[in-house]
């Protein structure tokens, strides 16, 4: 009797060897199919990261022949006028220089019109350095921009 009871109950090993593999493999590479859609999807929908454009740059030479690139950059149309005054008043500084260890300048200008940031950005025995310089003025006409303050931050060699 025993015997007859083991014989009629299926081995659960052979339940799965009796499936057909085809319909779950179908299923897995739908949703593989699936998934791979979505992040596409979602990576043209939503980009990593915007580059952000200078909204001008100009190129000054120094008087050894050195050039160096004079990057502004606003967020808004607001203060533009103001930022272009200082790149004038640090391109003028700079065509002064004879050398600079500077090869890039960027230049902005808070919302507030309140602080010029100058981020320099340049190379020394084959190493890259940075300078950044946050400078604030209450009078909100950036007047302290001068030859005297521009050699103060050492722009020159």
């Amino acid at each position: 009797m025993l015997n007859s009871l083991s014989q009629s109950q299926p081995n659960k090993y052979m339940l799965r060897e009796q499936i057909n593999p085809a319909p779950r493999l179908v299923m897995v590479v739908v949703l593989l199919l699936l998934m791979l859609s979505i992040s596409v999807y979602f990576i043209k929908k939503f980009p990593v990261s915007d580059a952000v454009l200078p909204l001008a740059q100009q190129t000054v030479t120094l008087t050894s022949g050195q050039s160096i690139m004079l990057l502004q950059f606003a967020d808004s149309r607001v203060n533009n006028h103001l930022l272009q005054s200082a790149a004038d008043t640090v391109s003028a500084a700079l065509m002064q220089c004879h050398k600079s260890s500077w090869e890039q300048v960027y230049l902005s200008i808070s919302l507030e019109k309140k602080i010029l940031n100058i981020t320099l950005k340049g190379e020394r025995n084959g190493r890259l350095i940075l300078r950044n310089i946050k400078a604030g003025d209450s009078g909100r006409q950036m007047g302290f921009i001068n030859q005297q303050w521009l050699e103060e931050v050492h722009l020159c060699d």
